[in-house]
């Protein structure tokens, strides 16, 4: 029996149960002495009708309470809920979306977990501001902003110019193609296609995240690249732009602490927001020197034991 057959079981007894109590309708019409007969006949029956309709009507709403019925009609049901659709599909839909943006911002930070479970978040977190060709990653220790990085296009290179505030120093480095694995929107581009052409993929339900409904999927990292299934990644999509809202990256190994592994998080992601016209250019403070941070470090660490 459909949901709609068994509502409509419920309504037709509980029609009949009210229709076989008359005790009420009486008790009121025996009060309209005044009134002709047929006068009397006929407020009886429209008193009957509207009060049928009244408790009928009251008895829907308990039956859709009760029971959480809904009379949203089933195609548009299923369109709220496109994930559960082809992925394929509406991959494609995410796809020409991301296709749209001229700029994203958004922050990643890391989270540590020991072998008990216990989890630390890390004190150093980045902000990326992307545009379609450019992008800055600007590092924090808590609050204080320690190191910015530009990666400016120089033809088919990078250029990464570093400034380090609390080393007072720069440095310019070129790489072999744009962006590299930084890039979050191409990180969601490639989510995005893992999601549509593998079947190994976990459904994790509805979750609020930054006051946005989301849906998530998670896959193992084996599906893309020589990595062990045990490594998960998570994305989640807000429910009504389909635009992701959080990517993690569970249970990477910490070199020579086997015991540890840590998560990294992409999240509070703008989409296209109101980049200045300088976000993407480097400048140096007056006063900082061209030189590596390591270089710098090694300098202190030589001074700091002279002077011991």
């Amino acid at each position: 029996m459909t949901a709609k057959d068994n509502l409509e079981e419920k309504l037709e007894n509980l029609g009949r149960a009210i229709g076989s109590d008359e005790s009420l309708v009486e008790n009121v019409m025996s009060r309209i002495d005044a009134k002709p007969v047929a006068e009397s006949n006929r407020i009886k029956r429209r008193f009957t009708m509207n009060r049928l309709m009244k408790l009928a009507a009251a008895a829907v709403i308990i039956i859709i309470v009760l029971s959480r019925t809904t009379f949203w009609p089933s195609g548009n049901s299923e369109n709220r809920k496109w994930w559960l659709g082809s992925s394929a599909a509406w991959g494609q839909e995410v796809l020409a979306a991301l296709d749209t943006i001229k700029g994203v911002s958004c922050r990643e930070q890391t989270i540590w977990v020991g072998h008990n479970a216990s989890k630390y978040t890390s004190s150093t977190s980045d902000i990326f501001y992307v545009s379609n060709n450019s992008y800055r990653r600007d590092i924090y220790d808590g609050n204080t902003l320690r190191e910015i990085q530009w990666y400016v296009p120089d033809g088919n290179d990078m250029i990464q110019t570093g400034v380090r505030f609390d080393l007072e120093c720069y440095c310019a480095l070129r790489h072999k193609g744009s962006f590299g694995n930084r890039d979050p929107v191409d990180r969601m581009r490639f989510y995005v296609q893992v999601l549509g052409r593998t079947k190994d993929k976990r459904l994790l339900g509805e979750k609020l995240i930054e006051d946005h409904n989301c849906v998530g999927f998670e896959i193992s990292a084996s599906e893309y690249g020589d990595n062990p299934e045990e490594w998960r990644d998570r994305i989640w999509f807000d429910v009504e732009t389909k635009l992701p809202v959080c990517i993690e990256k569970h249970g990477r190994p910490v070199t020579e602490h086997p015991e540890i592994t840590f998560t990294t998080i992409q999240d509070q992601f703008d989409y296209s927001p109101e980049l200045p016209a300088d976000t993407f250019i480097p400048y140096i403070p007056e006063g900082f020197i061209n030189a590596h941070p390591d270089e710098i470090d090694a300098a202190r660490q030589r001074k700091q034991g002279a002077e011991i």
